[in-house]
């Protein structure tokens, strides 16, 4: 099968390519390497370097068309959604535009990743199909960039679906493991890591009580492979994230216990989410769940390092 990687030099993109690749897939990567590392992806691989904002990078990576699209390239990182909520939502919604446009075109299987943000504030868990997107005033601040953006595109691919098209929606909950960003405009697992290896401390962003759905990256690209694999699926929306609720506080309570490190609160991110736990009974028809416990993952991921 011929797949199109949009970000497929990206954390979770890369780590798409190496399964697709071991499977004897032939693959495509899109990326304009902004926040993906050309360095993770394996050598002699087919890499347009390209904005997915751009439709001519879209049809110089279709030369020879796919089969499929995971369509993953967006701008990612909490203090980004912020900082350049323009350009977040300019790409987020440009991008999902071209994607739908260049599947109909070459009658092309799309899978769409959008996000857990997409529900915004919504605090009432799990987190369903069903669930409403809580966005709060817009002058408030600028962190729901991202989420609005993912929300607007499960309404375009919906509405693609409706039209025609074979598309489905993967928000991946909170994924961690190998070739994460840490830094200022990384991910909390990462940046946590990276600050107990480096400084020996440990930022926690506001009280800690704040809870995510950790779920390591191998278990989620299996379920991506499966969205992306099975027919009959159009339309439909898969949280694939683990069903353990973790608090920050623990998490870093994790990572301080495997590395020495110690905790430091520190100022909260604009508009951070309170809860974050997924409904996963739609995953039964795919037959995914994830299985990695989060201390095996940190505890992996750490040795590492």
């Amino acid at each position: 099968m011929r797949v199109l990687v949009t970000g497929g030099a990206g954390f979770l993109g890369s780590h798409l390519v190496d399964s697709l690749l071991q499977r004897g897939d032939e693959v495509v990567v899109l990326d304009d390497l902004s926040r993906g590392n050309e360095e993770q992806l394996p050598s002699g691989i087919k890499l347009i370097k390209g904005d997915c904002r751009d439709l001519e990078s879209w049809e110089k990576a279709c030369e020879n068309p796919p089969d499929l699209i995971h369509h993953l390239a967006a701008i990612n990182g909490t203090r980004l959604f912020h900082e350049i909520a323009d350009v977040v939502v300019d790409v987020n919604v440009n991008g999902i535009k071209n994607a739908i446009s260049i599947a109909k075109k070459y009658g092309v299987r799309l899978v769409f990743y959008s996000s857990p943000e997409a529900f915004g504030e919504q605090e009432n868990m799990p987190l369903s199909n069903k669930s409403n997107s809580l966005f709060p005033p817009a002058n408030l601040h600028q962190r729901h960039s991202y989420g609005a953006s993912k929300y607007l595109g499960e309404i375009m691919v919906q509405h693609a679906v409706r039209n025609g098209l074979d598309a489905r929606i993967v928000r991946p909950y909170n994924v961690y493991g190998p070739r994460l960003h840490g830094g200022k405009n990384g991910q909390v697992v990462a940046m946590m890591i990276q600050d107990a290896l480096q400084n020996k401390v440990v930022e926690i962003h506001g009280d800690g009580t704040q809870t995510r759905s950790l779920t390591w990256v191998e278990d989620v690209v299996k379920g991506m492979l499966l969205v992306g694999d099975i027919p009959n699926l159009a339309g439909q929306s898969f949280n694939l994230g683990s069903t353990v609720e973790t608090q920050i506080n623990v998490l870093a309570e994790l990572v301080c216990k495997f590395t020495g490190a110690e905790k430091k609160y520190v100022d909260a991110n604009h508009g951070d989410s309170k809860r974050r736990v997924p409904d996963v009974t739609g995953n039964q028809i795919i037959g995914w769940q994830a299985t990695t416990s989060l201390e095996s993952g940190l505890r992996n991921l750490i040795d590492g390092a």
